[in-house]
């Protein structure tokens, strides 16, 4: 580890940074509302390298509006020597003359790895505040050599959605929640749509207990995570239902949902970016919220504690 590079001489320069700011604001028009430093939580994110930090950083000053934290982010694990340095993120609500800012660390990692960078965040967490570590861009099975990091964490984020074998991706995360870490899947958190449409479908009468069967539908190739989330998900919400899942002609992903039971057919089919709905009663396209990688972390961001639905679902 650079002898410039410690847990003390970093806290030393995010207090000369908050000193600059401050001296900046006093410098400012009159007018100005003034500086508030804001933090919610400690973010951790581990970039695959450079040019994935430089995408972490701009999804981070998206996120930072509403859940403002200590972000850190680790910019890949090949570093020939061990660096850190921070940096500020500040906005302007609208209508406000106050800007908000928060607070990060830029690390590269050096040959030693994942367990110097774990050793030197232990003093860089923000006190009594929750820790999420986000594995950008790796599902739980590819995450290889980030195991140091879990234990800092109060919550870990993966993103399966390009793991090549579900099954596996599911029982990663299955195996770290046995251990006891509390995990999640951007995956899951892509179903947010579908799930509130297939919910809503018990609002044209039918009834949970009414269902018999239910089958899942996915896209040709192999069996994607979202897909099996789906299922579970099925099950443990009609426990009087047969649940089956099988691949179909069409796009990679899930496809469909179909229930059936005394009242007729119900099903919610992927078109695009939006869902067809068919039921006894009527028929109606309803569009999927979006799904970009910065609304998805703000809806996990929102769930820092324990999230039953999920882990239910996981372990199913």
């Amino acid at each position: 580890m650079a002898a410039a590079a410690n847990p003390g001489s970093i806290l030393r320069d995010l207090h000369a940074q908050w000193a600059q700011l401050g001296a900046e604001h006093k410098s400012a028009p009159a007018e100005s509302g003034g500086i508030l430093r804001a933090c919610a939580m400690t973010l951790v994110v581990v970039a695959r390298d450079d040019a994935d930090g430089d995408n972490a950083r701009q999804t981070l000053g998206l996120l930072m509006k509403d859940h403002p934290s200590r972000a850190i982010v680790i910019r890949g694990r090949n570093h020939p020597e061990f660096d850190a340095r921070v940096f500020a993120e500040c906005w302007r609500p609208f209508g406000s003359t106050q800007q908000i800012c928060s607070e990060g660390i830029e690390i590269m990692a050096g040959p030693g790895g994942l367990e110097e960078v774990a050793r030197f965040l232990v003093p860089l967490r923000v006190p009594d505040l929750p820790v999420v570590v986000w594995v950008r861009g790796a599902g739980p099975s590819d995450a290889a050599g980030v195991h140091p990091l879990y234990p800092l964490a109060d919550k870990i984020l993966f993103d399966s959605h390009a793991e090549g074998d579900a099954d596996a991706a599911i029982r990663s995360l299955r195996r770290l929640h046995a251990y006891g870490y509390r995990v999640a899947d951007l995956h899951w958190t892509r179903l947010t749509g579908w799930r509130e449409v297939v919910a809503h479908l018990f609002d044209d009468g039918a009834s949970a207990d009414q269902i018999r069967s239910a089958h899942v539908s996915y896209g040709h190739g192999s069996v994607t995570t979202c897909s099996r989330y789906m299922e579970a998900w099925l099950r443990a919400s009609l426990p009087l239902a047969r649940v089956s899942i099988s691949p179909e002609y069409g796009n990679a992903g899930l496809l469909a949902v179909s229930l059936s039971g005394p009242a007729g057919e119900l099903s919610v089919t992927r078109t695009d970016h939006a869902l067809d709905v068919v039921t006894p009663g009527r028929r109606y396209r309803t569009a999927l919220p979006a799904t970009t990688e910065a609304t998805l972390m703000r809806e996990e961001l929102g769930i820092v504690e324990a999230d039953p639905v999920y882990e239910r679902v996981l372990n199913a």
